[in-house]
């Protein structure tokens, strides 16, 4: 049996030129994971994390907190949906379905509540294959398929116990493979997930059994409210 911790990264940069790069928070918050897993004492055979630039640095935070010297490695087999790709290959579309003009681009970036209903649009357009007339870009399908494959890979490492540090969609996936959520609940978990959590699986004979999700305890012993984020 292989017990599998996914982590999710830290706080992103949301909002600004290059998201892909963990903010002070999201530093601060992988710190204080580390810091917690060395307290625990939690021994991995593994630890591994996508390779886009935050989960990486999450990764590396952890490590210092952790205090020990540890080898890692990277899977892209882990690394999250091009959001941003699919997002702005649907937007003129989900726009004119919510009743918005071009003119009203900034303000709805700006507006928290009418940019989440606007997102789930389009992802709810990525999930449909609906057509659009951006670049090709990986389709939930595939989508899929990868974080399969990426978790089978795991399985049969041989390792007891794998830390992987990933996002909320390959988080969401695993969850849903383990209990058999439909595709909205999934996505619907998805939007849950709080930055630097902690899920743990277990696989087996080609399964996998949820046994723990979202944990923050380590976020929410600092007694720092502003720790607690979704993005």
């Amino acid at each position: 049996m292989t017990r599998l911790y996914l982590v999710r990264h830290g706080q992103a940069s949301f909002g600004a030129s290059h998201y892909d790069r963990l903010s002070p928070l999201g530093e601060r918050q992988s710190l204080l994971l580390g810091q917690h897993l060395q307290r625990t004492g939690l021994r991995a055979d593994a630890w591994i994390s996508g390779t886009l630039d935050r989960q990486r640095s999450t990764l590396a935070a952890m490590l210092q907190g952790l205090e020990t010297p540890l080898s890692t490695d990277s899977h892209a087999g882990f690394n999250e949906y091009d959001h941003e790709a699919i997002f702005g290959a649907y937007l003129p579309r989900v726009m004119a379905e919510l009743g918005l003009s071009p003119d009203d681009r900034v303000a709805l970036f700006s507006d928290t509540r009418q940019f989440q209903t606007a997102f789930v649009r389009a992802m709810q357009h990525w999930i449909e294959g609906t057509p659009h007339e951006r670049p090709p870009f990986e389709t939930w399908e595939a989508f899929q398929g990868r974080l399969r494959e990426s978790l089978e890979h795991l399985a049969r490492s041989g390792h007891e116990r794998i830390v992987v540090v990933t996002s909320g969609g390959p988080i969401a996936f695993a969850v849903q493979a383990a209990l058999g959520l439909t595709t909205e609940k999934t996505f619907a978990l998805n939007w849950t997930i709080y930055n630097a959590s902690v899920t743990e699986l277990r696989m087996r004979k080609g399964s996998l059994m949820l046994s723990g999700f979202n944990a923050v305890a380590h976020l929410e012993l600092a007694g720092d409210p502003s720790l607690l984020t979704y993005r």
